[in-house]
């Protein structure tokens, strides 16, 4: 098959979406498929202003970067999605929610479309009247819409009246990549007398962190926070002025092949989100798959799907710091729970959440959708 992905950005872009994204077009293209991915250029990577570069493959995918002109409500202004969508696909597959991907789609496409909602259009209320009329016509034009969990379906407005066309195929984790193991050496930046917990992810307002340095305060828990994002400063600001800063530490931006570790070093993960925004939680399925307790919040969402409460992990309520802190000075002060909730998180990836079967699902659909008549 000649599969076409459209993203908005591609690794070594950061989050959610463009991780799935690598994961599906490098899955596919090492099952013998023809794998092309169509991105606007993010902040991580340097380029001729101006101009479409279309990569040397890596991992058997070609990626084609777009001129793009600024980002706006999220989306990048890139207007090259319109011709280069004309890639002669078998099935074109659409992550949403990406407004001139969509535009591409009703013009320019007439392979069989599929489309994986990750969230509907949140925080960009002035574009929801805009978007609303297109993604509702691109949602009716695709032949199946691809959500991770059951939650998906009822969180998401965008998506209702599609439901027959719904298939629900999890995220998936390398449960060889993310292993329960010790660390060959703990980074320094995990040096502590104790428990030391861990959150990664981009530093944004929905993830929580604000919540999570109140949480420490007043304690002895430490924690390590990997990544980055418009909030660092503001964050690093805040703990430096609550007298936290030898136990809060930011690690930073980390490469991909370090992530691992880190996972390994850490006592158990928290993910304080307090916005339906997160959807998912990629970072729960790679903490389970590493053998890691997690803590995550009650968002009406597929975190809650992820995260089975008291089985593989803890949950509190969002935005909650008293909660939060309970739940991290349960788990840092229990090495006995760590390790029977990390076990049974290794278990429920292992059952649930691998990146076979979220390789091998979406290779089953593209076929089944090709040999179907339209």
């Amino acid at each position: 098959m000649k599969i076409l992905h459209l993203s908005k950005f591609y690794p070594p872009d950061k989050g959610g979406l463009e991780h799935v994204v690598a994961r599906l077009a490098e899955g596919a293209a090492a099952a013998g498929h023809e794998v092309r991915v169509v991105s606007a250029t993010g902040s991580s990577w340097v380029r001729p202003p101006g101009k479409r570069i279309t990569e040397v493959p890596r991992a058997g995918v070609t990626v084609v970067r777009l001129p793009t002109h600024g980002v706006v409500w999220s989306q990048p202004i890139a207007p090259g999605y319109l011709s280069a969508v004309r890639w002669p696909a078998d099935v074109v597959h659409v992550h949403h929610p990406h407004p001139l991907a969509d535009l591409a789609v009703i013009l320019n496409v007439r392979a069989p479309v599929v489309i994986t909602h990750h969230s509907d259009v949140r925080r960009q209320t002035l574009a929801k009247p805009f978007y609303w009329p297109l993604a509702r016509a691109v949602l009716s034009r695709a032949r199946a819409i691809v959500v991770p969990t059951r939650a998906h379906l009822g969180a998401s407005n965008e998506v209702r009246g599609f439901e027959e066309k719904v298939r629900v195929i999890p995220f998936g984790v390398d449960q060889v990549r993310f292993h329960p193991r010790e660390p060959d050496r703990k980074p320094p930046v995990f040096a502590s007398d104790g428990p030391v917990g861990l959150f990664a992810g981009r530093l944004v307002g929905y993830k929580g962190l604000d919540v999570l340095i109140r949480a420490v305060e007043g304690t002895t828990l430490t924690v390590v926070i990997v990544g980055d994002g418009p909030l660092r400063r503001s964050l690093e600001r805040q703990v430096g002025a609550a007298g936290l800063a030898r136990q809060i530490r930011f690690a930073g931006e980390l490469p991909d092949d370090d992530i691992p570790a880190y996972f390994r070093s850490a006592d158990y993960l928290v993910l304080p989100s307090t916005s339906p925004a997160e959807m998912f939680g990629i970072v729960l399925i790679e903490a389970m798959a590493s053998g890691k307790p997690v803590i995550s919040t009650a968002l009406p969402t597929g975190v809650r799907e992820v995260n089975e409460r008291d089985v593989t992990g803890l949950e509190v309520p969002p935005g909650d710091p008293v909660a939060l802190r309970q739940a991290m000075q349960r788990l840092a002060g229990d090495a006995g729970l760590r390790r029977r909730l990390g076990a049974a998180g290794r278990k429920r990836v292992e059952e649930r959440f691998t990146l076979k079967q979220m390789v091998d699902d979406h290779l089953k659909l593209y076929s089944e959708l090709i040999s179907r008549p339209s």
